[in-house]
């Protein structure tokens, strides 16, 4: 992230915490952390009502532990290709039918592909 990025992003979180505090909550800076996708190793230095942000090398997401390395990365792109697959086959089977409610139809949709999307093929 570039010096203009971050100081955008930094102003970014600075009016998020202002809102949280004008609704009356807080926000748990224990729980945050910060994660620089870069070609250069970078220091990202991001503050929520004056603490520091924890910066990290690795994080996990989905089920995909996501690093610098853009390998590792590589398994969010074999998640989406297979869950765009279930949803092709999806929309033929179930979206054209005519014969299913809607109702029908996000019940399917909810059960069968956002599950291949999000915790590989659970349904």
């Amino acid at each position: 992230m570039d010096g203009s990025s971050q100081q955008g992003f930094q102003q970014t979180l600075g009016r998020f915490s202002a809102a949280c505090d004008q609704a009356g909550t807080k926000i748990s800076t224990k729980k945050i952390v910060v994660f620089c996708l870069s070609r250069h190793r970078r220091q990202c230095f991001l503050q929520v009502s004056e603490n520091t942000l924890q910066q990290v090398e690795t994080f996990k997401y989905l089920g995909v532990v996501c690093t610098r390395d853009e390998n590792t990365n590589k398994g969010f792109d074999t998640r989406i290709s297979e869950a765009s697959a279930v949803l092709r086959e999806l929309y033929r089977s179930v979206a054209t039918k005519r014969e299913l409610s809607n109702t029908a139809k996000l019940s399917v949709f909810k059960s069968v592909f956002l599950p291949s999307l999000t915790c590989r093929h659970e349904s």
